[in-house]
């Protein structure tokens, strides 16, 4: 190697976890960038390059792959947490589908705005968005100069949905008019290195019977992923009125769609044989386990997709009921709702698949890493350090992390420790250019992103007539001081 190489950007002397094949973690290691590519990684000593512009140098700092979110619904930051103390009908139809409908292009963009720096801020580099009130058919634009500003690699997902029975008038699109729009978006953003497009319905039974098949047949003629949630809250219950008493994925193979573009959230409750189809077909599956931890679901199964060697990633769901936009929760939860489902299982039926704890640290990492990048089929570029990779790269500083002292077990306390402690992420850079900078991003103003997000979603609340549902079902008295609210 020649000497005198440089790179844009060197960062050495920390410990570099790869996610290379190999699963290399060099302690006093290095990564190089130019162009925005990594150009080189590797032991520190071995390191033939200088920067010209930043040098970053220090045994403090843990260099990751920057994370990857496979879900999320980014435009319920205007309903962020309200789905505590609400059923799920009540919550789809009363707030849900009224506030987020009612968001043009600029209301989507001050929505979504928070929910995506709390993600960079944390470390994740690409995320998902899976956006499905289309009533102004800009709206999901929003989400996507939201995205740009704040820097972060984003796949969205322009849902369609129009079933009478489980979407209200208003927010009902036909199939041709929202391809219309996908189609449309991937001309616009065409130029944009950051942005990825996908399409899809929510779930099965959000689109009229005999339209799945259109949008994915124009996700197979485009080289998008289907996005779908499967199986679907509702998919049991609409199924059966059109005659089906099977699977989701049993369901989605009859039609022909189930294949290596198929990328479903949630993903739980399967039927026999769900999970040797879903593999067999090359599909790939969006875990949400903080979510469904919170709903109190024991019946979580990661070990059956990966023991076949399904793609997984985790996501975060909407922060209406993910309640944040942190993935370390996320990463964490996959391995804890695991056992939990395994001591279920043992406690009642006797038995379990192992009698071994399942997974680690670094199981849950990976997935939170490569293994989003493979379930978006977009390992071939980000999800591990590798030379030719785009520099996506999340930089902490263990001097800030009281979680990280004492590192005999590094990536334990980093995982399982790492939601509650943000201030440990000093730099996250995508595509090698620095989105976030000891600990805040570059380009957006938090407390001004902050405050039009309240100032929006208490308009919302006012034009929906959603107040209702604030602080519903309380067990607290709430007494509100007019003239110190009139000050404010």
């Amino acid at each position: 190697m020649d000497a005198t190489q440089t790179c844009d950007t060197l960062i050495k002397g920390g410990t570099v976890v790869t996610m290379d094949g190999d699963k290399r973690v060099f302690l006093g290691g290095y990564v190089a960038i130019k162009d925005g590519k990594i150009v080189g990684a590797g032991k520190e000593s071995e390191c033939n390059f200088r920067a010209t512009g930043e040098t970053l140098s220090g045994s403090q700092y843990i260099v990751l792959p920057g994370l990857v979110n496979t879900h999320a619904h980014l435009v319920q930051g205007c309903i962020r947490s309200m789905a505590d103390g609400t059923t799920f009908e009540e919550r789809l139809f009363g707030f849900y589908y009224p506030m987020t409908s009612a968001c043009d292009e600029e209301r989507s963009y001050v929505s979504s705005l928070p929910p995506i720096l709390e993600l960079a801020k944390n470390g994740v580099t690409t995320s998902v968005d899976d956006h499905f009130t289309n009533r102004h058919k800009r709206s999901a634009d929003g989400v996507v100069r939201a995205a740009l500003d704040a820097g972060i690699r984003l796949r969205m997902a322009r849902l369609i949905i129009n079933d009478p029975t489980t979407v209200p008038e208003d927010c009902r699109e036909d199939v041709d008019e929202g391809l219309k729009h996908v189609e449309r978006m991937l001309n616009e953003y065409a130029e944009e290195p950051t942005v990825t497009m996908a399409t899809g319905p929510i779930g099965i039974t959000y689109v009229r019977e005999g339209e799945l098949k259109p949008i994915w047949e124009f996700t197979r003629d485009h080289g998008l992923q289907f996005d779908i949630h499967a199986p679907a809250f509702m998919d049991r219950k609409y199924l059966a009125s059109r005659g089906w008493d099977g699977g989701s994925f049993h369901y989605l193979d009859e039609l022909g769609i189930l294949g290596p573009n198929v990328i479903s959230a949630h993903s739980q409750v399967l039927h026999e044989g769900e999970y040797d189809l879903i593999a067999s077909r090359g599909a790939t599956i969006a875990l949400v386990p903080d979510m469904e931890a919170f709903l109190g679901l024991v019946e979580f199964d990661t070990r059956n997709f990966l023991d076949r060697g399904v793609a997984v990633g985790v996501g975060l769901d909407g922060c209406v009921v993910s309640y944040h936009h942190n993935l370390w929760y996320s990463a964490r939860q996959m391995i804890q709702n695991q056992r939990m489902h395994d001591k279920h299982e043992l406690n009642m039926h006797g038995q379990r698949a192992t009698e071994d704890i399942f997974g680690n640290a670094e199981l849950a990492l990976e997935v939170a890493t490569i293994g989003g990048a493979r379930a978006l089929g977009m390992d071939d570029r980000i999800g591990s350090l590798e030379v030719g990779k785009e520099a996506d790269i999340a930089v902490l500083d263990t001097t800030r992390a009281l979680h990280l002292s004492s590192p005999a077990a590094l990536i334990a306390s980093l995982v399982y420790g790492g939601g509650n402690n943000t201030e440990f992420v000093k730099h996250v850079y995508v595509g090698g250019r620095k989105i976030v900078s000891d600990g805040e991003p570059v380009k957006v103003d938090v407390p001004t992103a902050i405050s039009k997000a309240n100032a929006l979603q208490a308009e919302l609340l006012e034009e929906t007539g959603a107040t209702r549902f604030v602080r519903k079902n309380t067990r607290w008295s709430w007494i509100e001081d007019t003239a110190t609210l009139a000050r404010a």
